[in-house]
């Protein structure tokens, strides 16, 4: 399934529509607006006809392609308009500000990954297989999500980051919260396989390291590790071995 679902995300195209579709069935009400200065909701002015649907395409896209370049906080929105081929007038009609467009990705991405991963540790899935053959295909799953797109997930963890007590850092905190609690539910369901002493808690460290090993040798390209290990490697890491 993740696989698969990766497959799809890595078409630019098919990610976009991933994005405003996300965020379209989101804001089924009318969202509120931010007011300057208070820190509040920043809004999608969501799109009707096909070619405005088409152009807030490209805004995404543009902006996606700018993120292998340069930090979020460096792009302009001159910049997204121009490497979008529209206007500026047309960006401002559909967006409050550029950090709106950070909104979008970043509440659309955390949502559909929310759903993968609830769908990927669903126990019926599992049926007559171990924990240690869930576990490697749990990483496997981590390095290929992260595989897909790693340009973004390195915007938005910077942003967090640089951001700690903003909405994108608390989506990714709530996520990260509840990838654990669903990894860490699954395999105790295996808990006589696990031979450490303390089961629970060698499944969420072990996890945890794993996801952090593989959020820095690909998000972040760290040289030492993406030096010696590709993706196999990280997929078969026996930070994860729950021994």
């Amino acid at each position: 399934m993740v696989g698969g679902s990766a497959n799809v995300l890595t078409s630019p195209k098919n990610r976009i529509r991933i994005l405003i579709q996300m965020k379209t069935r989101r804001s089924a009400s009318p969202a509120p607006r931010r007011q300057p200065g208070t820190g509040g909701v920043r809004t999608l002015r969501e799109p009707v006809q096909a070619r405005s649907r088409e152009t807030l395409d490209r805004f995404l896209l543009a902006a996606e392609d700018l993120l292998g370049e340069k930090r979020f906080e460096e792009i302009t929105v001159a910049e997204i308009v121009g490497r979008a081929g529209a206007s500026v007038g047309a960006f401002y009609a559909r967006f409050q500000d550029k950090d709106a467009l950070l909104d979008v990705f970043d509440d659309a991405f955390f949502e559909t990954s929310r759903a993968l991963w609830d769908e990927l540790l669903e126990p019926a899935r599992w049926e007559g297989r171990g924990a240690a053959e869930i576990a490697a295909a749990l990483v496997e799953a981590l390095v290929a999500k992260s595989r897909a797109r790693p340009r973004l997930l390195r915007a938005l963890s910077l942003h967090a980051r640089s951001h700690p007590g903003s909405p994108v850092a608390a989506r990714g905190v709530r996520l990260n919260a509840h990838v654990a609690e669903g990894v860490e539910r699954l395999l105790l369901t295996r808990r006589k396989e696990i031979a450490h002493p303390e089961p629970a808690r060698a499944i969420s460290l072990g996890f945890l390291m794993v996801a952090s090993a593989v959020r820095e040798a690909i998000v972040f390209e760290d040289a030492g590790l993406g030096a010696r290990a590709n993706d196999r490697d990280l997929a078969r890491s026996r930070l994860f071995r729950l021994r």
